[in-house]
């Protein structure tokens, strides 16, 4: 029995952190529960027997003990439900379109990791061979002389013009039950460079591959338009090549691949330097305007434009004597995973399902229904197993909207016909906000979660008004809400 009273009471902490809203009027029908249960029916002074000492206390006791009894049962069987709720919602979602970042490792291992592609850099220099010489302690001796190699850098900004063009096509790759965002790339990258020392130089070219372990298909790599890739060396996941220069020189450099990656693509230039001349052209063949999105640390490009088809959008990059470490790229939209409106339904039926708990339990007990309680779990039940069905049927029926209209739908509307006829004189009202509760709320908050919020308060609110309406009718009758007399007439 303790262990029971304090999981309860250790759900009913949770929800109450998490939901505050729903929990209090849940709690607010179980103490409508408790206090009908316990407290007697209204009965004439005349006929009421006069009792001894004994039996009121056993009655009162008794009437206790069943209160008790009554809500424990209510409370035991929410956490049954919710329970059954919560297997069913993971049951679900762990078998459509659940992200893992196990599964996002072995795509990343599989087809490629993000691409981070950094600017070539240029490093222009010659040898000379220097002597340097130590004068020794004791002075009778003869100086010592060094003849070493020292490297001496040019100085000056080599680069005169960049044009880079990328293709950059999406690529779904699946894993688990989910989707990941995968694309491919096609690659040009041209550098016209000028030595700016005056005299003959050495020009190491390193450029640095976008991805640790990634793969490169079709690499081509030419200087002044001859195919130098047999020359380059792989160093540190870069391609490197020496090529001399002469004063002055002026040379085109051109490397290309294709490659592929996931989630973003990004391109810097990280060397602190004069930026001249410089263009990139990102094509975005299948990614329409309306769903660019730009990685973090990203500068806006200066010119998007709409492909000739329209299915997607050109980005233009353009700088000229520009300083900046800011990076431009683009970041892949979340692509929609398998049932995905249905797990975002699912998502929200806990606290719709509780608000129809909470609305049965209060409207029942204050409409003085009979059997009440017991209705309550019966509809609950049979609510829960719609969410059930639910994620269910929505593999079989082709999705979300075909279950709901032919399976979730007449489900709840036979649920309300039965609740209009059990319920009495407040049977059109109850079944109107059940079919609010039920289907309505989850649709809505699921399907449009940045209004979630909104659709919690509006159902909070019907709920107050249903309730308070319930409550005015007791009073206007000459009954509380719990069937003790209110107006007395003199």
């Amino acid at each position: 029995m303790n262990h029971i009273l304090s999981r309860l009471l250790s759900r009913a902490s949770e929800l109450a952190d998490v939901q505050p809203l729903v929990a209090l009027f849940l709690g607010a029908a179980l103490l409508a529960v408790f206090l009908a249960a316990l407290l007697p029916k209204n009965v004439s002074a005349k006929d009421a027997p006069n009792p001894s000492l004994l039996w009121t206390l056993y009655h009162h006791f008794s009437r206790m003990a069943w209160a008790v009894l009554l809500v424990l049962l209510l409370a035991t069987s929410i956490n049954i439900l919710r329970t059954y709720l919560r297997h069913t919602v993971n049951d679900f979602q762990r078998s459509h379109g659940r992200i893992t970042q196990a599964n996002y490792n072995a795509v990343e291992t599989i087809w490629g990791a993000e691409q981070v592609q950094n600017e070539l850099t240029v490093d222009i220099h010659h040898d000379e061979e220097v002597i340097e010489r130590i004068a020794p302690e004791n002075p009778n001796k003869p100086d010592i002389i060094h003849q070493k190699t020292v490297r001496k850098t040019a100085t000056g900004n080599p680069f005169v013009s960049v044009t880079h063009e990328v293709t950059l096509k999406q690529n779904p790759r699946k894993k688990g039950s989910a989707y990941y965002d995968g694309y491919e790339t096609t690659c040009s990258f041209d550098w016209k460079l000028r030595n700016p020392s005056d005299t003959n130089e050495t020009c190491l070219l390193t450029f640095p591959l976008p991805a640790a372990g990634a793969m490169y298909d079709g690499l081509v790599a030419t200087l002044d338009g001859k195919d130098v890739l047999p020359e380059v060396a792989i160093k540190d996941g870069s391609l490197l090549l020496d090529h001399p220069m002469q004063p002055g020189e002026d040379m085109t450099f051109h490397i290309g691949f294709k490659s592929r990656g996931l989630t973003y693509w990004y391109f810097q230039v990280r060397e602190s330097r004069e930026i001249r001349d410089f263009t990139l052209t990102l094509n975005l063949p299948d990614l329409p305007k309306a769903k660019l999105n730009y990685p973090d640390g990203c500068m806006t490009p200066t010119t998007v434009e709409p492909t000739k088809d329209g299915l997607g959008t050109v980005l233009t990059y353009r700088l000229d004597h520009a300083l900046t470490d800011k990076g431009m790229g683009i970041a892949l939209p979340q692509l929609p995973q398998p049932g995905a409106v249905t797990r975002a339904v699912l998502g929200e039926v806990d606290s719709a399902w509780l608000f129809v708990f909470a609305m049965l339990a209060l409207n029942f007990t204050l409409g003085g229904v009979r059997h009440g309680a017991l209705l309550t779990l019966m509809f609950a039940t049979a609510t829960a197993f719609g969410y059930g069905l639910l994620a269910d049927f929505s593999d079989l029926l082709l999705g979300f909207w075909l279950t709901a209209a032919f399976v979730v739908l007449p489900f709840f509307l036979l649920l309300a016909y039965f609740l209009r006829r059990v319920a009495g004189q407040a049977g059109k009202w109850l079944a109107l906000q059940f079919l609010l509760f039920g289907i309505a709320y989850p649709c809505l908050a699921g399907l449009d979660d940045t209004r979630e919020t909104l659709y919690l308060n509006l159902c909070a609110l019907a709920f107050l008004a249903f309730a308070a309406a319930q409550i005015m009718r007791q009073v206007i009758t000459e009954k509380d809400p719990i069937g003790e007399p209110a107006l007395v007439k003199t």
